[in-house]
């Protein structure tokens, strides 16, 4: 895999002529319990170029913390996210290379403030953002999106560690980002990774937008995930309903609400994950959002836990 990776950014830096670079960098001011402190949350440093209508090429360095348990070294780390390759013939649109995943990006823009925090897949591990592999999309009567995609099933921040690999399928009906366009979506997400016992994720999932309103909503399962963050092999399920209210050209009221729980009537596995607060637009692409995070849980005897963000 580090030799399709250096290869894939070999042939960037060739073409590397007539490209477009940006960027983009979450920070937030968070008061917890456990004190204040000021973060650096991601940076993204992203390199596009367009060689013709039907080629085109990306690579996405995503520069963040890898500190996920007690004692990990929380330094930043930097990581080739994307190095994706789109060619578009006739039938449909080929990619290659570490791609952007199918499973969860409709989802996103339908919530609409990845800074804030990330889509309620990407956050419980549901799905992976990006992996290595081969996809095939293609757009049908102008409204109609079909993706189907093979992967290692590892993510972009772990190597192939097996010979099983990830299949995904999305189809999504309608206006595929909400958080920038009026309109609609209504769509579902399968994948399956077939191992001794196969890992199953479904998602179904619908959006609507007007000049004033944007709603969420998604259903999503997992199952048989042995490598899950709290799943012993049960079947989790989670729920999240997305809302933002636009009270003017520079200020958004949004609110965001998520039940996790597993199909295990023995344990006090569920959690709850409420965001709300509101965006202010500065101007040149800074947006300040003051927000509030409460997390509850099933089990009675666990105390709230309680947020107050600045992102």
């Amino acid at each position: 895999m580090k030799k399709i990776i250096s290869l894939i950014t070999i042939l960037s830096l060739c073409l590397a002529n007539d490209g477009k670079i940006s960027g983009v960098t979450y920070f937030d001011y968070t008061h917890n319990d456990d004190g204040y402190d000021f973060e650096l949350k991601r940076q993204y440093l992203n390199y596009s170029l367009t060689k013709s209508d039907d080629l085109k090429f990306k690579v996405v360095f995503d520069v963040g913390r890898t500190n996920k348990l007690d004692g990990e070294d929380n330094r930043l780390d930097a990581f080739l996210k994307k190095a994706q390759i789109d060619y578009n013939c006739d039938w449909w649109t080929t990619s290659w290379g570490i791609i952007g995943t199918n499973t969860y990006g409709v989802q996103e823009k339908n919530w609409g403030y990845r800074f804030i925090e990330k889509s309620p897949l990407d956050l419980n591990g549901f799905a992976s953002t990006a992996d290595l592999g081969i996809g095939f999309s293609k757009t049908l009567q102008s409204n109609i999106h079909l993706s189907l995609q093979f992967t290692n099933g590892e993510g972009y921040k772990k190597p192939q560690s097996n010979d099983f690999h990830k299949t995904s399928l999305n189809i999504t009906y309608g206006e595929q980002n909400i958080s920038k366009n009026n309109g609609y979506n209504a769509g579902i997400a399968l994948s399956t990774e077939k191992k001794f016992d196969p890992i199953f994720m479904f998602s179904l999932y619908g959006g609507y937008a007007t000049d004033k309103f944007r709603f969420g909503l998604e259903y999503d399962m997992l199952s048989n995930d042995d490598f899950h963050p709290y799943n012993d092999g049960t079947e989790y399920t989670l729920t999240s309903f997305t809302s933002n209210f636009k009270y003017s050209d520079k200020i958004n009221i949004f609110a965001r609400y998520d039940l996790i729980d597993d199909d295990n009537e023995n344990d006090m596995n569920g959690e709850n994950y409420l965001i709300t607060g509101l965006t202010l637009d500065c101007g040149n692409g800074f947006i300040i959002a003051p927000n509030v995070r409460v997390k509850s849980f099933e089990d009675e005897a666990a105390d709230s836990e309680n947020e107050y963000k600045i992102s």
